[in-house]
């Protein structure tokens, strides 16, 4: 089975991203015996408080180190969460200040509290694992690159208008829908042909499911990035606080071993072992067939679904450092996905440098055109 682009609005209408939200979080301080409880504190007592809240928490709010601030009805105090222990004498020191007694508030530690983007939510700049849109479908941003045409971002070829060939598809992110702001036009997607090495009769081929999408000059992209989730293989889309980082990329195998890894907007961080190298893969329902390609198998976890086409494919080195070694284009069922080498790709779109530092691949010139042929319709695939 193919993973190709999903359909934005089938997309739509089924995945829903719920925000959670809780409640005050549960009271962490000691009971004190004497000190009243909401129950027992007067009527007065509580529009006061209600009444002080508004400007006291407001001023406390702009001070160093604070979380949150609320008047908790229930416990009859207002609360007030701050980062580390360190910051609660000088808050308790601005209450008091400010007119409160101390049985009126509480000031205790909280965890900070981040935004929770996901892989399918806006990023400026962009990063690689991000949810992209063209017409009518949804694929996944591969990697940003410095490349001899222009700064850009590799995805499928199949994520464009027609599979191979030039047709100048506009791509939005997160969707048109979202930001209507073209981010990058594609540029470079070698036609299939019958003729190369290795390519079956009756099929038209190529080494590679990737294109090239240059950058508009107002959009803003980070090379050497990818969109880290809460945890592998978990379905989590939900980002984490630190990101991959492209500290190399394999620009000379085309054969791998291991547990590989990668980020797709569909079903997030996801990682198997490579279960074949260097196969030749037909695509399913078409003539198109991928030369030189690797299989990653984890059938104990959904790894792969639609959507996912374009996702950086990687190995991991130490930490969050890692390699980058090729794009997903397909998969068979849910519990296999199949890459492109980046070695492929730089043969059919040229060198690309996709590492964090600018060390890797190089500023090199595209490789020479393909020889001629007769593309059937506007579809870029030859005869």
């Amino acid at each position: 089975m193919n993973f190709r682009r999903a359909s934005l609005y089938a997309l739509a209408s089924s995945v829903i991203v719920v925000a959670a939200c809780t409640d005050t979080p549960t009271p962490n301080e000691p009971s004190v015996s004497g000190l009243p409880t909401s129950a027992e504190r007067s009527q007065a007592a509580q529009d006061r408080l209600a009444a002080l809240f508004p400007d006291v928490s407001s001023e406390i709010m702009a001070l160093p180190g604070t979380v949150y601030a609320d008047n908790d009805e229930a416990r009859g105090k207002l609360v007030f969460g701050v980062e580390s222990a360190s910051a609660i004498p000088g808050i308790t020191r601005s209450l008091l200040a400010r007119g409160l007694s101390a049985d009126e508030f509480v000031v205790q530690v909280t965890a900070p509290i981040h935004q929770l983007a996901t892989l399918q939510s806006e990023f400026r700049p962009t990063i690689n694992g991000i949810q992209i849109n063209f017409p009518g479908f949804l694929c996944t941003m591969g990697f940003n690159v410095t490349h001899s045409g222009g700064r850009s971002f590799i995805t499928n070829s199949h994520c464009t208008a027609h599979q191979g060939g030039v047709d100048n598809t506009p791509y939005y992110q997160p969707t048109s829908g979202v930001n209507g702001t073209i981010i990058a036009t594609e540029v470079a997607d070698p036609v299939y042909q019958s003729g190369i090495a290795g390519c079956s009769a009756g099929k038209v081929c190529r080494r590679s499911d990737a294109s090239r999408a240059l950058y508009n000059g107002s959009t803003a992209s980070t090379q050497g990035v990818i969109a880290k989730t809460t945890g592998v293989n978990n379905g989590s889309l939900t980002t984490a606080a630190t990101n991959f980082t492209i500290t190399a990329q394999d620009d000379a195998n085309n054969t791998f071993s291991g547990t590989i890894n990668k980020v797709g907007r569909t079903t997030g961080w996801t990682a198997g072992t490579v279960t074949g190298t260097c196969a030749t893969v037909n695509v399913s329902g078409s003539n198109v067939q991928q030369i030189c390609q690797t299989l990653v198998t984890n059938n104990g976890a959904n790894i792969v679904g639609a959507g996912d086409s374009g996702s950086p494919v990687f190995k991991i080195t130490s930490g969050d450092n890692v390699t980058l070694v090729g794009i997903l284009w397909g998969g068979g069922g849910n519990s296999q996905f199949v890459f492109s080498p980046l070695k492929n790709i730089q043969e059919e779109l040229g060198t690309v440098t996709a590492t964090s530092d600018g060390s890797g691949g190089g500023g090199g010139e595209p490789p020479p055109p393909p020889p001629p042929c007769k593309p059937r319709g506007n579809s870029g695939i030859c005869k």
